[in-house]
């Protein structure tokens, strides 16, 4: 064998597969639509782009795994503005390179501690790489199902005491990918309540808090104490939690790979010491571009109307076909359900729209087992949407009784 058997038995990562499929509609000469990965191709700030290429330097050097301490302070400054939370707390801040390289390696820091622990618990529907972090750290994953009936919460309370008390760290993902499912205050203090008495690290992938319905943002402009954002554990407690933030949402730096983990100091500086010698730290160059991206809100605010706007008319058209019936408030992705003709086979379809140049993900990619469901995350400008929904529409009418 060339590789260890948890390489071996990796499959296919999605997006991947979603590569081929565009590559091949395109090939055919088709008009692509792109829901499948959470790329939005709209414009990232001119003034991000113009800071990342004015640090571009002549002589380059190794930057730290700390952060610039002015890339440091702007992300201080966005979380007093955006979470109350002031530089003098006890959190620490860590840049990273977007936040998927940080949400896989912190495993490696996780498993086996507290006398062994090596469960990783993470929801299901979710993003992949909780499982492959845990197997790659040697761990044992543990997904947890989650459901419609009570918002897609995952309650750790209700798992089999043998996990609770192995658990090292738990992952929660609120607002949710894929479902775009929010989670009450309530929620965040009963959860942070039980991994303090269980011993538990919170993990808080944290991507998605500031995309919303930017319709909140209105609300809070007519009365500054109605403040229904999603919200971050960190707001709660700096004890034994680590928020996991992230710019290619918030701000479209996707490719430029930049976000931030915040969280327990004294956990912080030991992963600290880990990540120095993981090769993680980000360029000088990208840090002055993100440090310019976390000190302004405007930019932010203009793509969450974007993605509002899409929202409404992409969950009408959806609505209509039968595939959805509730509008979510957070994220930019729809959660659909798979029309009857194809029972619960989400790939089939998925297959089937692709040969028409539309692209989406199949909840089975996207989870361990969960059938019946379609992701959409709304990439396209507002006209693709429409255009691709009446091919969507269509096709459905052809194959329903």
């Amino acid at each position: 064998m060339s590789v260890n058997e948890t390489t071996q038995k990796l499959q296919p990562y999605p997006m991947e597969t979603l590569t081929r499929f565009r590559q091949e509609a395109r090939a055919r000469g088709q008009e692509v639509f792109d829901f499948g990965t959470g790329d939005p191709k709209i414009p990232t700030w001119a003034p991000i782009r113009e800071a990342i290429a004015k640090a571009l330097p002549i002589i380059s050097q190794y930057p730290s795994v700390k952060g610039n301490p002015e890339l440091v302070a702007s992300i201080w400054g966005y979380l007093g503005r955006r979470f109350g939370i002031q530089s003098g707390s006890s959190l620490k801040i860590l840049p990273t390179n977007g936040s998927k390289e940080a949400i896989f390696s912190v495993a490696l820091s996780l498993i086996g501690r507290a006398g062994g622990r090596k469960v990783l618990i993470y929801p299901d529907p979710g993003y992949p790489v909780y499982q492959a972090s845990a197997l790659f750290a040697g761990g044992q994953p543990y997904p947890v199902r989650l459901h419609k009936a009570n918002g897609y919460l995952l309650e750790p309370w209700e798992l089999p005491r043998s996990i609770q008390d192995q658990a090292a760290a738990i992952w929660i993902n609120y607002p949710h990918n894929p479902t775009g499912a929010m989670a009450p205050r309530d929620y965040f203090v009963r959860v942070i309540d039980w991994a303090n008495q269980h011993g538990v690290v919170l993990l808080a992938d944290d991507c998605y808090v500031d995309t919303y319905d930017a319709s909140f943002d209105a609300a809070m402009e007519r009365d500054s104490s109605h403040d229904v954002r999603p919200i971050s554990p960190i707001m709660l407690t700096e004890t034994n939690v680590i928020s996991f933030l992230s710019l290619s949402k918030r701000s479209g730096l996707t490719g430029y790979r930049s976000g931030a983990m915040v969280g327990d100091a004294k956990l912080m500086a030991d992963i600290e010491r880990a990540r120095a010698n993981f090769g993680c730290a980000t360029p000088n160059f990208i840090q002055a571009g993100a440090q310019v991206a976390w000190s302004d809100e405007q930019h932010v605010l203009e793509r969450r109307r974007i993605f509002t706007d899409r929202i409404d008319a992409a969950f009408g058209r959806l609505h209509a076909m039968g595939i959805i019936d509730h509008r979510p408030d957070a994220t930019f992705y729809l959660w659909c359900k798979v029309p009857k003709a194809w029972g619960d086979d989400d790939v089939s379809l998925t297959l089937e729209l692709a040969q028409k140049g539309i692209i989406c993900q199949p909840s089975q990619w996207l989870s361990e087992g969960v059938k019946g469901y379609i992701r959409f995350a709304l990439v396209p400008e507002i006209p693709e949407i429409l255009r691709a929904f009446s091919i969507l529409e269509d096709h459905i009418a052809k194959k329903s009784p």
